[in-house]
């Protein structure tokens, strides 16, 4: 199989090729990055909402109620252990990492989370009865449209589902363009897990981002009119992580740079450097440098193509043989392992077993979790990523991202028949980052001060 055919393209690179496609090479293949942003009080909001969606805001959820802010201070006084737990732990995390902890951080959490809750009373519940049930954090794999993402929470109905993503920041004045198609984009994967077709809304009641105070139901035309812009972007993007030669086209206006807001700056840097290499007025030893920097990057774009090999092997032999078999066949060769069961956890650390001593992992590896839902492909099951510990006879020790990680698992996925695919972690963005770095120091250095205003 060739590394070219096992790229995927996540939900939010393609919303970022929707703003500019000259952006997405930048932001990604190129190494830049679209901020220097402290993302601690966000990841910490997400977590908490990925608890607490199943739990308090679920059973509490009424549709009738005219009084908003009554339930939603009800809903946050019975959420305040877990609230507390899941702050304190980030504060341990955070600690032990040396990472620097903003004064106000507890209080911006609470005060980020209570908008969240008082946005869903005043306009979700409102609008929509309560779901039957409410997945998180689920990760959708479409190999066949070279697509992937997280979707924060999907709300199960009857006959159908919707769609919501948490925004951590104040929206109450606009919807960016990045944010709306990356609703739209994971709407695509939803689709694919429940009618394994993106392209069939049979089932798709809404989608929405809820924020701050609010909630942002975009228009079904809406929603029809950018779909066939998101999968144009989509295969640009993934032509360009495959190395292929594509036109960039800058749109006429662009809301970053013609708004100067965050990413800005790399934009210009690399359209002032294109230029001086048109003019031919870049130094000798400067172009033979940017030259070895972009060698490297696609070197590095095309090992990330490696992270996806062992979904693109499931995938293919699904389709060609039926889940079954495949399955029979990959556990033959090492690729996935089933029967397992879980035993215990202790804090980010879950120990599973299984009936017989042929656990075909040792440490270190990565692997997915995944949980075998009734009529769900196996790529668009809950899961969860961890990495092998120990194995030790009939039993295996597997260390998830982070305790809240392991809550989410044991409330959604570990009831399920187990199986453990291997994969791999995806550390492209960390390795292009200091490429980067170096290619604008190198441009500090070696390019004349007159030719870099």
């Amino acid at each position: 199989m060739r590394k070219s055919q096992t790229h995927l393209v996540q939900s939010s690179e393609i919303a970022t090729a929707c703003v500019c496609q000259n952006l997405f090479k930048l932001d990604y293949p190129f190494g830049a990055i679209r901020s220097d942003k402290d993302y601690l009080v966000a990841n910490t909001v997400h977590d908490i909402m990925s608890l607490c969606v199943s739990g308090p805001i679920l059973e509490n959820w009424h549709s009738e109620l005219e009084n908003c802010e009554q339930l939603t201070e009800k809903i946050v006084n019975e959420s305040s252990e877990t609230v507390n737990a899941i702050i304190n732990d980030t504060l341990d995390s955070a600690h032990r990492e040396n990472k620097i902890v903003q004064d106000d951080f507890v209080l911006q959490v609470n005060d980020i989370y209570h908008g969240l809750i008082l946005g869903m009373t005043r306009r979700l519940m409102k609008k929509y009865e309560r779901p039957s049930r409410v997945l998180t954090e689920v990760t959708i794999t479409n190999i066949k449209d070279h697509h992937e993402g997280r979707i924060d929470a999907i709300l199960e109905y009857p006959g159908g589902y919707g769609l919501l993503d948490w925004k951590s920041y104040d929206l109450s004045n606009t919807i960016s363009g990045r944010e709306k198609w990356q609703l739209i984009a994971n709407t695509l994967l939803a689709n694919f897990r429940y009618q394994q077709n993106e392209d069939d809304w049979a089932r798709h009641n809404f989608s929405c981002i809820v924020h701050n105070s609010g909630v942002y139901f975009p228009k079904t035309d809406t929603i029809r009119r950018e779909v066939e812009r998101i999968k144009s972007n989509r295969q640009f993007a993934h032509m360009v992580l495959c190395g292929q030669r594509v036109r960039v086209q800058r749109p006429k206006f662009c809301p970053v740079c013609d708004k100067g807001l965050e990413g800005s700056k790399e934009c210009l840097f690399y359209q002032r450097d294109a230029r001086l290499a048109y003019e031919g007025k870049l130094p000798a030893q400067y172009e033979k440098m940017t030259k070895q920097f972009f060698a490297k990057r696609y070197a590095i774009l095309k090992e990330r193509a490696e992270t996806h090999l062992h979904k693109h092997v499931a995938s293919l032999l699904i389709i060609k043989h039926g889940e079954e078999e495949a399955l029979r066949r990959l556990e033959k060769i090492g690729v996935l392992s089933r029967g397992y069961t879980y035993d215990f956890d202790i804090d980010e650390r879950v120990i599973f077993s299984r009936a017989d001593n042929n656990i075909p992992l040792e440490p270190r590896r990565i692997v997915r979790i995944i949980g075998m839902e009734p009529g769900k492909s196996l790529l668009s099951c809950i899961n969860e990523q961890a990495s092998v510990m120990e194995v030790r006879s009939n039993k295996i020790t597997l260390s998830f991202r982070s305790k809240i990680a392991v809550r989410r698992a044991k409330r959604q996925l570990f009831h399920l028949p187990i199986i453990f695919l291997r994969d791999e972690l995806n550390l492209t963005r960390s390795m292009l980052r200091p490429i980067h770095q170096f290619h604008k120091l190198a441009a500090e250095i070696f390019i004349p001060r007159e030719l870099l205003t």
